[in-house]
């Protein structure tokens, strides 16, 4: 994980005693103003206030607000839902019923088999192993998540402004990360435990970790945020009691400037950019796929989110933020119809989500969007100084508020009961609020409980008996040992992300209420590994991109290539921490195979094989499947 210093904390406000900023952005330094005709640009200002004068620079939103308008929370369902009604009309989609009954009939065919020459259904050698030390392992499990509650102290210190978040606050949280992780590994090495058992506690103290990290660097994050409300609260008040007149001629003064740039906004031919509020004018914003980080940054992210023909174009900062407000603008308050054309402006489609009409995961009351808070009126003051302290504390405010029909405000989630619940929502990025469904359905969580327990069944017969009796063996070829685990490997590993993401994920949001239920898309239509890695694993791929990927760019200032691979490293680093808890062999197989992937997505963008969607999707089947055996026959055989 990767914790980076926010354009949002208060870096921008320099005393004259230091006669500096910690201002680490490469962006420009130059602050906007409102002019008639459009936004003008001049050097950051020095505010006099009592105790000495104070640099102010316009407020620069840390928590990427463009990938949050895309990489949003919203009432979906899985493709594999059997409420999906998009999938329910899928033509193909009888051969996932067809699954199902081959594999029954080979729980059975098995059953039949092993009750005939051991006279049990099922052999037991393999629950012997996975379920020694199951108490412990389960006490030491829920301890491991108790500790979690640590997090909510991190916070309140932070809150009571014992030490800040930027760098003290990073190193301490850093510090018990790192504690966390190393003590669940050792933990597991100082029990001998089966494979099984240390794996399932290294990937739960991995997942919980990703909780932990977005819990506290976006709440770290927001106290920085709150403190530099406060100080700017501050520095306004001051200004507006010493404008001449007092409080009630500065806000006079504002509304008459105000009235002013209206009536020349009245008179300013079509086509010219309005002089109160550029930043929403209503634009296209089709073609919006490429993100920057922070606005006056060149710097853009690339979601890659297919549209309709499947290509993307890079955006021009200044342009999308133009077009994120719009949106934003649109989404909260629809707007009347234009004085200039006579016509209302379109709202965004909505994107379906599969959702049959009147389910249950129709959001809730508590999860509609709050309402746009009105700008202040120092806003329009003539006044730059003035003008950018208001805009900055509007802005602070909105970041510290949540967009959800509940708004609260930070720091009123920093509570125990508020971190409980985030725990039990199956995400790894945090957010004030989450869409929430209107009721919890029992028999929903029922069949998934039955389909966990079923679909284990399957898992522990393929293993008992189609891999466990062909592990590698030194004098075995290594040909034979691929032929022998190749399939049913790869039927394990669809069955694990079945109950995974279909079972337990699906069956926690249900008993919590958590209505985005869209855990992966069709991964299995993958043609390039890129695809595969964004669709097979979307709260994994979620947390990479806010906090690794974005987090590198913003604050290290790397290039997307450099990010990628960063993002690329840590992930196959964490995969390859798994497989020497489970083999308690330091190999780097996985960690290598991992790696391999990005020459693999920049030859997959070859035009030529890019053309080929089938060849594609067979060379990433082919590659998969190669991939569980031959791990298998490196990490056992040497």
């Amino acid at each position: 994980m990767v914790a980076t210093r926010s354009s949002s904390v208060p870096r921008s406000i320099a005393t004259p005693e230091d006669n500096t900023s910690t201002d680490m952005s490469s962006d420009s330094t130059a602050m906007a103003t409102i002019s008639p005709s459009s936004i003008s640009h001049t050097s950051p200002s020095h505010i006099p206030v009592p105790g000495g004068e104070i640099l102010v620079r316009p407020y620069r939103s840390s928590s990427n607000a463009q990938l949050k308008a895309v990489l949003s929370f919203e009432p979906r369902v899985s493709s594999l839902d059997r409420e999906n009604v998009r999938s329910q009309r899928d033509e193909f989609r009888g051969f996932f019923t067809l699954f199902w009954i081959g594999l029954a009939l080979l729980f059975l065919r098995t059953s039949f088999q092993s009750w005939e020459e051991n006279h049990t259904p099922l052999s037991w050698t393999f629950g012997r192993l996975i379920t020694r030390d199951a108490i412990v392992l389960a006490i030491s499990d829920a301890v491991m998540s108790s500790t979690m509650f640590v997090c909510v102290i991190f916070v309140k210190c932070l809150q009571k402004q014992w030490f800040p978040y930027y760098y003290t606050g990073v190193i301490i949280q850093h510090i018990l990360q790192t504690a966390y992780l190393f003590t669940a590994i050792w933990w597991g090495y100082h029990r001998q435990w089966y494979w099984v058992q240390a794996g399932f506690l290294v990937l739960h103290c991995l997942s919980n970790l990703m909780k932990m990290h977005s819990y506290m660097a976006h709440n770290g994050m927001l106290a920085t945020v709150f403190l530099r409300l406060g100080l700017e609260r501050k520095q306004l008040s001051a200004l507006v009691n010493a404008h001449p007149g007092g409080r009630e001629a500065a806000y006079a003064e504002a509304a008459a400037h105000k009235a002013d740039l209206e009536a020349q906004e009245a008179a300013t031919p079509i086509g010219t950019p309005s002089p109160i509020s550029p930043s929403l004018q209503p634009v296209d914003s089709s073609s919006s796929q490429n993100l920057p980080l922070r606005e006056g940054s060149n710097t853009t992210i690339d979601l890659e989110v297919p549209k309709g023909t499947g290509q993307s174009k890079s955006v021009d900062s200044n342009e999308l933020r133009r077009r994120v407000a719009s949106i934003s603008h649109q989404q909260q308050s629809p707007r009347p119809p234009s004085k200039r054309t006579g016509t209302a402006i379109e709202a965004l489609p909505k994107v379906s989500s599969g959702l049959p009409a009147g389910t249950s995961l129709e959001p809730s009351r508590r999860t509609r969007t709050h309402e746009a808070k009105a700008p202040s009126p120092l806003s329009w003051h003539p006044d730059q100084q003035i003008a950018i302290l208001a805009r900055n504390i509007d802005a602070m405010e909105d970041e510290l508020k949540s967009n959800g029909a509940l708004g609260l405000v930070w720091p009123q989630n920093v509570t125990f009961k508020h971190f409980f619940e985030y725990m039990s929502f199956p995400t790894l990025v945090y957010q004030l609020e989450y869409p929430r469904t209107n009721e919890m359905r029992p028999l929903v969580v029922i069949e998934k409980v039955i389909a966990t327990f079923g679909t284990f069944s399957l898992i522990y017969l393929i293993t008992e008996h189609y891999i466990l009796p062909y592990t590698p063996r030194p004098d075995e070829p290594l040909f034979r040992s691929f032929i022998n685990l190749a399939l049913p490997m790869m039927v394990n590993y669809l069955l694990i992300f079945y109950i995974i993401f279909e079972c337990v994920c699906a069956g926690f949001a249900e008993l919590s209420y958590f209505a985005d239920r869209e855990f992966y898309q069709d991964w299995w239509n993958s043609t390039s590994w890129d695809q595969f890695s964004r669709k097979w694993n979307k709260p994994v791929h979620t947390f990479l991109l806010r906090h690794v990927y974005a987090s590198t760019i913003d604050g290290f200032q790397l290039s997307k290539t450099s990010a990628t691979f960063v993002t690329f490293l840590l992930s196959a680093l964490c995969h390859e921490l798994v497989m020497a808890v489970v083999t308690k062999k330091i190999r780097p197989y996985l960690f290598l195979m991992q790696m391999a992937q990005l020459p693999m997505i920049y030859l997959g963008k070859v035009p030529a094989i890019k053309r080929n969607k089938t060849l594609g999707n067979i060379v990433f089947w082919v590659g998969l499947m190669c991939g569980f055996p031959l791990l298998a026959v490196g990490y056992l055989r040497y």
